[in-house]
């Protein structure tokens, strides 16, 4: 095996990503004794050391355009032609980077990217080449996580599961979206997603008439059943076939509690990364927050600010957020207002395409009966056409890999035409 430049750089990577995993897991201590965070750096500082190329915080092509006014929802402002990469290796397939307009929870004008993979081999299935929208479980606070990034630097976590769309023909887009604000958890996650659907197909890449599917797992599921309850109102235009979503964090508002209460410390990411996202899409809940730290809460808070997944689990992992809050209860009541709005089963926002839905029986991050229970049986009973079904023995993670392939060809399937199957109820 050739074990150049190329192939050793994601070595080297990974073994600062466990060095860090380790020193915060281990230096990582209870709220009463947690004085300072360890000096580690972040992968903003890390990437550019072993990665060559700038992240886009240094990246002058993610810069907002100079008039908004010019753009609409979806509308492509700048593209760039670039090699996606899997651990140093060269993906072959033909890739294109749009930035493109969207809107933030409030109608206000933003900019994010999304990265379009079209195969060199042909679709064999009936009609043009569909367009899969994957959403990738970002689960970050910085933006050189987002998959515009990732993908050219060869370090996706998620692009061999993308790999199985590309190897049937179909086209894939992945959207950055969080935007460049990383507003986790936040309804213009949904927005992000359709509009990068649109971007996809106003580029000029043959995409025009390819019907879509939405695919996504855990928090890539939560921005895919965004857009799915978002499509007939924000894009009515376009021809979604069907959303495969796992994994969803559905409810909120009921999940919140369990995910700061430190039950499970494997969980303590979740509560960390979804208050902090949606502070920054709603001030009103950022100021509460802000009153509610403690100080140890605030370094926390300003230590996990730019930090990607697996960092950012390891530094939470003995750190509930209960424990850094002066009164738990009244922070989950400052948060109520924006937990509910990126909730998910209100009537207005029915999805009216086909669904497939799936949730580990026994998750540890996102127990069923809190997380999407209640949203299933509102779907039920305003006639979704919704097929759901559990994952038994399994846990978060197993609970998207052992039907990855049944997901897959479902979603396939519908896209190009066949019945979806059974409904659930």
């Amino acid at each position: 095996m050739h074990r150049g430049t190329a192939t050793q750089r994601p070595r080297r990577l990974g073994a600062t990503a466990l060095l860090s995993a380790v020193v915060l897991t281990f230096t990582a201590g209870p709220a009463t004794a947690d004085l300072e965070l360890p000096p580690l750096p972040n992968e903003e500082q890390v990437y550019p050391a072993v990665v060559p190329l700038p992240t886009p915080q240094q990246d002058p092509w993610y810069a907002d355009p100079a008039d908004f006014a010019a753009y609409g929802n979806g509308d492509v402002i700048r593209r760039r032609e670039v090699q996606t990469y899997a651990l140093g290796i060269p993906v072959p397939v033909h890739t294109t980077q749009l930035l493109f307009r969207s809107t933030d929870a409030h109608d206000n004008p933003l900019v994010t990217a999304t990265t379009v993979l079209v195969p060199g081999i042909p679709w064999l299935g009936p009609g043009p080449r569909p367009l899969i929208s994957y959403q990738e479980a970002i689960d970050s606070l910085g933006q050189q996580c987002n998959p515009s990034y990732t993908l050219r630097a060869g370090i996706q976590k998620e692009v061999a599961l993308m790999g199985q769309f590309l190897s049937a023909g179909a086209a894939v887009v992945v959207t950055d979206f969080d935007g460049k604000r990383n507003t986790i958890m936040s309804p213009a996650e949904g927005r992000m997603v359709l509009d990068g659907i649109r971007a996809a197909k106003r580029a000029g890449l043959g995409l025009e008439a390819a019907p879509v599917g939405l695919w996504g797992y855990s928090g890539g599921g939560n921005s895919s059943a965004s857009a799915a309850e978002q499509r007939q109102h924000y894009a009515p235009e376009l021809d979604i076939k069907g959303s495969a979503q796992g994994g969803i964090p559905g409810d909120k508002v009921a999940i919140a509690p369990f995910a700061i209460s430190g039950q499970q410390p494997q969980a303590n990411f979740t509560g960390w990364l979804a208050i902090l996202g949606l502070a920054r899409e709603y001030p009103e809940f950022d100021q509460a927050l802000q009153r509610y730290l403690t100080p140890e809460g605030k370094r926390v808070a300003a230590d996990l600010a730019n930090r990607c997944l697996y960092t950012a689990v390891a530094t939470t992992l003995l750190r509930p957020v209960a424990d850094y809050l002066t009164d738990p209860q009244a922070g989950l009541a400052a948060a109520h207002e924006a937990l509910s709005a990126a909730s998910f089963g209100r009537p207005e926002n029915t999805p009216d395409m086909p669904l497939l839905m799936w949730h580990s029986t026994t998750d540890q991050l996102l127990p069923a009966e809190l997380a999407i229970d209640e949203i299933a049986a509102a779907y039920c009973a305003r006639g979704v056409n919704l097929r759901m079904f559990r994952v038994p023995m399994s846990e978060h993670i197993s609970a998207e890999i052992v039907p990855e392939l049944g997901t897959v060809a479902w979603l396939l399937a519908v896209t190009a035409g066949a019945d979806p199957g059974p409904r659930v109820c």
